[in-house]
C-alpha cells in the first residue's frame, strides 16, 4: 500500500478518540518503552516449529516487539505504539508519515497504535530541523534556535 499523493494529515491537537485512518507528518522525540510479549497463535504453524498441542489445537509461541515513541509536530504530542518491524523505522530526531494508524484511549489519555490490525504504514519523509521539543512546567513546548 503506498501513499497518495494528495491524502491529507491531521494535526496533532486534531486527534478524536477511537479514530481510524489517521494520517500524520511527525517528528519522534523520544523512544519511552521498548519490551517484548510472548503471543499464542492457535493453530498456525511457522516455519514448521510446533508448540504445544491441546486439545488437537497447534500453539506455537512467538515473541513480539513492543514499543512506544514519544512523537509530535507543531500542535502537540502524542505517545505512538509500534509493533515488530515498524520499530526500527521510528529513529529519535527523524520526521515520519504514518499512514492508516487508529487512536486508542489508554489510562484515559489517547495514543496512536501502529500494528498489523490496522495495516499501518511509516515512511520516513524530510529532515529532522533544529526546533526542539524540550519538556517544561508539565507540557511540552517548542524551542526554536535561531
Amino acid at each position: 500500500m503506498s501513499p497518495k499523493s494528495n491524502q491529507t494529515y491531521t494535526e496533532v491537537v486534531n486527534l478524536q478518540p477511537d479514530q481510524h485512518q489517521v494520517n500524520l507528518r511527525v517528528k519522534v522525540i523520544a523512544q519511552i518503552m521498548f519490551g517484548e510479549v510472548e503471543d499464542d497463535k492457535v493453530g498456525e504453524v511457522k516455519d514448521g516449529n510446533v508448540g504445544e498441542i491441546e486439545d488437537g489445537n497447534e500453539t506455537t509461541l512467538s515473541k513480539i516487539k513492543v514499543a512506544e515513541f514519544l512523537v509530535g509536530d507543531s500542535s502537540g504530542c502524542i505517545i505512538v505504539k509500534a509493533i515488530n518491524e515498524q520499530i526500527s523505522l521510528l529513529e529519535p530526531q527523524t520526521c515520519v508519515m504514518i499512514h492508516n494508524a487508529r487512536v486508542e484511549m489508554y489510562r484515559g489519555f489517547m495514543r496512536i497504535v501502529v500494528d498489523q490490525n490496522t495495516n499501518a504504514e511509516i515512511k520516513p519523509f524530510g529532515e529532522a530541523s533544529d526546533d526542539k521539543v524540550a519538556h517544561a512546567n508539565g507540557g511540552f513546548k517548542r524551542i526554536i534556535r535561531v
